[in-house]
């Protein structure tokens, strides 16, 4: 039996645990997505925020953190503005 068969035979839910991540797969991820030096620069800082932060919020909570973070190093909040 082929994985791909195997994977679509197991039922999926919302409540599925997601992979693990570690502070420097989030730090590599985020220099993927930053736009440019400026904002690569950033990521340090922002990743020992969120290390900081991390006992105090819950799961939801980090992980709107780690969205929030990618949203500014993309600069997708001033991008996507309209024009009017």
């Amino acid at each position: 039996m082929s994985a791909t068969m195997m994977m679509s035979e197991t039922p999926r839910s919302l409540d599925d645990a997601m992979p693990s991540l570690t502070y420097r797969d989030l730090t590599v991820a985020l220099g993927l997505i930053a736009s440019g030096p400026d904002h690569r620069a950033m990521i340090p800082y922002l990743v020992s925020g969120l290390r900081e932060q991390a006992p105090y919020l819950t799961g939801q909570m980090t992980m709107f953190e780690i969205v929030r973070s990618a949203n500014c190093l993309a600069d997708i909040g001033t991008a996507s503005l309209p024009d009017g």
